[in-house]
């Protein structure tokens, strides 16, 4: 019987597969009265080993996801974009860029000595109609030590389109895997 707790199963509605809840549903923080709009990944890319650039010198696409068209439909939507990955030590120098559309949200760059890790977390806050307010929050070793660094950027994607979220490596020489991406995850907060 729908909407009844099942004496046996404990279940209500009982269903398999996926449900939609509406964007403008609220649902409570832990134990406490505080309600709040859902959110959680859209999605992950990771590899263990990393994805690297090509064997070329052009900037090449490690990882990439398209958002949906009409993700930032309303004022205050976010999407957040973490990346992280690898520069190794050659004789070349390196590039690692995270993409929010067409705006370069960091570039690593490396020169022919430096190696290290980098990682980057970008909170993506539709601020009006085509118009994103965004902060962007970097770790890196590259240069030999922990840097950390926070700019606050804006773009101008079309809310009603799709909007592609790219990693992308180069290097100088036409050798592969100097640029790494460990992992892009994509996450959409109501």
């Amino acid at each position: 019987m729908p909407g009844i707790i099942g004496a046996v199963t404990g279940f209500i509605e009982r269903q398999k597969g996926r449900g939609y809840v509406e964007s403008s549903a609220l649902q409570r923080m832990g134990k406490g009265a505080a309600a709040m709009a859902g959110g959680g990944n859209i999605t992950v890319n990771v590899s263990t080993a990393g994805v690297g650039n090509g064997a070329d010198t052009t900037e090449d696409v490690i990882f990439t996801q398209t958002l949906p068209a009409n993700c930032l439909d309303i004022v205050g939507r976010q999407i957040l974009i973490e990346a992280y990955g690898n520069i190794a030590a050659t004789s070349a120098t390196k590039n690692a860029k995270v993409y929010f559309g067409s705006t370069v949200l960091v570039n690593f760059a490396a020169t022919t000595t430096q190696t290290g890790v980098w990682a980057v977390s970008a909170y993506v806050t539709k601020a009006g109609s085509n118009s994103q307010s965004i902060l962007v929050l970097t770790d890196t070793t590259i240069s030999g030590s922990l840097v950390r660094s926070a700019s606050i950027l804006t773009a101008s994607e079309p809310d009603n389109a799709g909007i592609v979220v790219k990693v992308t490596g180069q290097s100088s020489v036409a050798t592969a895997g100097l640029v790494t991406c460990n992992g892009l995850i994509v996450g959409g907060y109501n």
